[in-house]
């Protein structure tokens, strides 16, 4: 087995070919005042009269805490921050305009790598940084019929093209982490078969575990999950 550390990878037995690896995972003290959860914010723009009239239409649930409400909010956070010099983290954003905004920001300061159409981001250096909820990854619109309430996070499950726009943002490195919260079997099986299937690969999914949040300078822990490929 291997331990992923920051800079380097090693042996933590004897066993030296296996596809083990213990890659570290941040948990983020909730005081911090850096963070901003779009769930509390987007649970005021709840539309009630919606959550009412879904019946069988569980797919609507998506639109009981609309995207058009989560950019404004995402905006308005934005600009206040870049505004005041205020640094933020933003969890659990859900839609390619908040990535797009985000990549522009980080455009202007030169963090784009061209040759590689990545970014390489100094988080240290950056107001706003972004993470996803992994329900936003394991899960698209589609889901909503066979799945139903067992789906009903917030911000919602968007449809397809929205979850393939959070990937994306992962793979080029411009969102910074991937919230787990309550780890469990379904959410690392998840993660070993996003990278058995190249969906995220072993070396981004180290820095948007952990390191690019040591990087902000948030405050937390840190514990390990074992994942194979």
């Amino acid at each position: 087995m291997k331990k992923i550390l920051k800079d380097k990878i090693i042996n933590i037995d004897e066993n030296l070919f296996d596809k083990k690896f213990l890659f570290p995972v941040f948990e983020f003290d909730k005081t911090d005042e850096t963070i901003v959860f779009m769930e509390d914010l987007l649970k005021e723009k709840k539309n009630e009269e919606l959550e009412k009239n879904i019946w069988d239409k569980y797919a609507i649930y998506s639109n009981v805490y609309s995207d058009k409400d989560e950019l404004e909010i995402f905006k308005n956070l934005f600009d206040e921050a870049i505004k005041t010099w205020k640094k933020i983290h933003i969890v659990w954003i859900s839609l390619l305009e908040e990535i797009e905004i985000l990549e522009k920001y980080y455009e202007d300061l030169w963090f784009l790598r061209e040759d590689i159409n990545c970014f390489r981001v100094d988080y240290s250096k950056v107001l706003v940084s972004v993470s996803v909820k992994i329900e936003n990854l394991m899960w698209r619109w589609s889901d909503y019929k066979r799945m139903w309430k067992s789906i009903y996070f917030i911000p919602p499950i968007r449809e397809a093209g929205q979850v393939k726009s959070l990937f994306k943002g992962i793979n080029r490195w411009s969102v910074a982490w991937i919230y787990l919260w309550e780890k469990n079997d379904e959410k690392l099986n998840f993660l070993q078969d996003s990278l058995k299937n190249e969906d995220i690969l072993s070396l981004t999914l180290w820095k948007i575990l952990y390191y690019n949040l040591e990087d902000i300078w948030l405050k937390g822990n840190n514990e390990f999950i074992e994942l194979s490929y």
